[in-house]
């Protein structure tokens, strides 16, 4: 097996979400012995993973074979190009969470299967240091577009016990400084939105880390930014039935999720007294380690049923003219350049200041 990966992700430097889970995927398959390669014509090969190019979407309609798609393509079904519809029936959708599935299913999406498929996380990168009630009480506060008053309430509460504790925000920090925050750290307190997976807190569960997460109740938990170098992506008001968390994969091994502030205090007395009892890592390692991940994904493609052809032409710059024309018809694309030139502006200020 040979597994061509459709991915924008192969050169950016800057480490996101959709960077991880190409390079974590990528790791898992080296460990294996699975081979890959990177951005080739899908007429070419018989087993293509698209990660997150849409436009490789309308290349796989002309195509005509099963693909796996996604995670990381879209938001919404509505954001994928209008041509999805001519993928092939037997293709399937990968999202990293059931919850997410549900989303999709609810806003019409039919194209094709979905599965749920969280990728692995990398245990040699995210090292375990084992904490102990004896450890000086020390917390980290991970923050990410959440109601500000919620981080105030929660620094208050941990200043009232006297505890030290340092927060890092989501989107400022750099990894080398979250790894150094948590390996100083006794315990987590996790203020987020929802999210698909939760890399960032794998992550740091895979460091041992016990963790109090504030979950989140509904999509619309999120509280924009409005930073520069900040998109902020509009979600449907009929989506406010959705079930969401923020820590879709959890367990009793990993701390507590609560629902209510007013849970917090006595969350984290329970938590600063019974660190002993908690064991993240081992539920990284059973559920979400790189091998796991990438046996799935390769299972997956053996599932598919795939009959291989050959299509002598390769309708990779077709695709590309489509999709552009596509994203004529987009209302995210016109708010999307508006975004853009709102950072051209500041910048441009930025540089006349200075």
């Amino acid at each position: 097996m040979v597994i061509n990966i459709i991915s924008t992700q192969l050169n950016r430097k800057r480490i996101t979400g959709p960077k991880k889970v190409f390079d974590n995927a990528c790791k898992g398959l080296d460990r294996m012995g699975v081979k890959y390669v990177l951005n080739k014509p899908l007429n070419e090969y018989k087993y293509n993973w698209i990660h997150d190019d849409s436009k490789a979407i309308i290349e796989a309609g002309f195509v005509g074979r099963p693909v796996l798609i996604g995670p990381n393509t879209a938001v919404l079904p509505k954001d994928l190009p209008i041509l999805r519809k001519s993928l092939h029936s037997d293709s399937v959708y990968l999202s990293p969470s059931q919850w997410v599935i549900d989303m999709w299913k609810q806003s019409g999406f039919k194209e094709c299967k979905m599965h749920s498929w969280p990728v692995g996380i990398d245990l040699d990168n995210f090292v375990l240091k084992k904490r102990t009630t004896n450890d000086l009480d020390k917390i980290l506060i991970y923050f990410k577009q959440r109601d500000k008053n919620i981080l105030n309430h929660t620094k208050q509460i941990v200043k009232d016990k006297n505890i030290e504790y340092q927060i890092i925000h989501y989107g400022f920090y750099k990894e080398e400084e979250y790894k150094k925050a948590l390996n100083e750290s006794k315990l987590c307190i996790w203020i987020g939105c929802s999210e698909s997976q939760g890399i960032a807190l794998q992550e740091a569960l895979s460091t041992g880390m016990p963790m109090i997460v504030l979950d989140a109740k509904s999509l619309f938990d999120a509280v924009s930014e409005n930073k520069k170098g900040y998109f902020d992506y509009k979600m449907p008001k009929s989506l406010d039935n959705i079930k969401v968390s923020s820590a879709p994969y959890f367990d009793d091994r990993c701390g507590v999720k609560i629902n209510d502030i007013d849970k917090l205090s006595a969350s984290i007395d329970y938590m600063l007294s019974n660190i002993d009892i908690f064991n993240p890592r081992d539920y990284i390692k059973e559920n979400l380690s790189l091998e796991m991940a990438s046996q799935s994904l390769v299972d997956k493609f053996s599932n598919l049923n795939i009959n291989k052809k050959t299509i002598l032409r390769d309708y990779k710059i077709v695709s590309k003219y489509l999709y552009y024309l596509d994203l004529l018809g987009k209302e995210w694309f016109y708010r999307w350049l508006l975004f853009k030139l709102k950072n051209t502006i500041w910048d441009i200020m930025d540089f006349k200041k200075k």
